[in-house]
């Protein structure tokens, strides 16, 4: 059956899904050249990409081709692995270093609800591990109830998390250097700590389109960049050389798997055709 993006080439701040089960999150106020903005924005970006993920499970689930089942359960896999590898990097990192000035167990709500839905989610990998090697059959209304059994609580607590991040609540303690500085720390961790043949192609292909990450970015020389088409800006705000890596050789190693994701590897919506099995 068709699943069209119903808002292609259109630049707006919200729109449904692909696969419209859950709605993406509106991006809060402000500007990513705002520091103390940007940290809202960013997090509520990466939501989407676990939002994206999880439509795009359910509408491929129910119809799979027996063909594409290890494509499937590598995309499945890369999402539950990366839903984790945002929360360690939350648990252990962002919070702590957000606590020191906003004061410590102010987010502690946040890790909090990772409890309400992360057993069920770790449930569902083991399910899936049983599937890919054949020591359980493949069900996929099965595997939709299974999301089911967390997804909402998850999307709540996607939504409770953005509000923690607000730009004056930042502002009334962090200059612009601090907040700075624990982003570039962040992004380094997590390009340390996860697989560039896994997590970088799935955030490319799960990104929601409509999110603006326009930010002009210069050489190693210092020269604006602008033969780069307009996919090297958007989100996620990975460095041109690490997107057009993932785009012609990390990616390569899984492609089919990326198939399942409501973009290509270029940022653009999929006319996609949920097949039939």
């Amino acid at each position: 059956m068709p699943a069209p993006y119903p808002l292609l080439g259109a630049v707006v701040l919200h729109a449904p899904a692909l696969f419209p089960i859950y709605v993406v999150t509106d991006m809060p106020p402000g500007s990513i050249k705002n520091i103390h903005e940007y940290p809202a924005i960013h997090m509520a970006a990466v939501h989407n990409m676990f939002i994206q993920s999880i439509n795009a499970i359910v509408a491929h689930a129910p119809t799979l081709p027996t063909n594409k089942l290890q494509p499937f359960m590598v995309f499945c896999f890369t999402v539950i692995d990366n839903i984790h590898h945002h929360h360690h990097i939350e648990e252990t990192f962002l919070f702590p270093e957000l606590e020191k000035k906003l004061g410590a167990g102010t987010l502690s709500r946040n890790f909090e609800e990772h409890a309400d839905f992360v057993p069920q989610l770790d449930e569902l990998k083991v399910y899936l591990q049983k599937v890919q090697t054949g020591e359980l059959p493949y069900d996929g209304p099965l595997l939709v109830e299974k999301i089911h059994l967390f997804s909402d609580s998850m999307m709540l607590h996607l939504s409770h998390e953005i509000p923690t991040l607000e730009a004056s609540r930042l502002k009334a303690v962090f200059t612009e250097k601090e907040l700075k500085d624990i982003d570039s720390q962040g992004l380094s961790i997590a390009l340390k700590t996860v697989s560039f043949y896994t997590s970088i192609p799935w955030g490319m292909v799960c990104a929601n389109p409509a999110t603006p990450w326009w930010v002009l970015r210069t050489d190693y020389m210092g020269l604006l960049i602008v033969f780069a088409a307009d996919w090297a800006y958007r989100f996620p705000p990975l460095p041109l050389p690490v997107k057009l890596a993932t785009r012609w050789w990390f990616s390569r190693r899984y492609r089919e798997a990326w198939e399942f994701g409501p973009l290509d590897l270029y940022g653009k919506p999929r006319q996609a055709e949920v097949e039939k099995p």
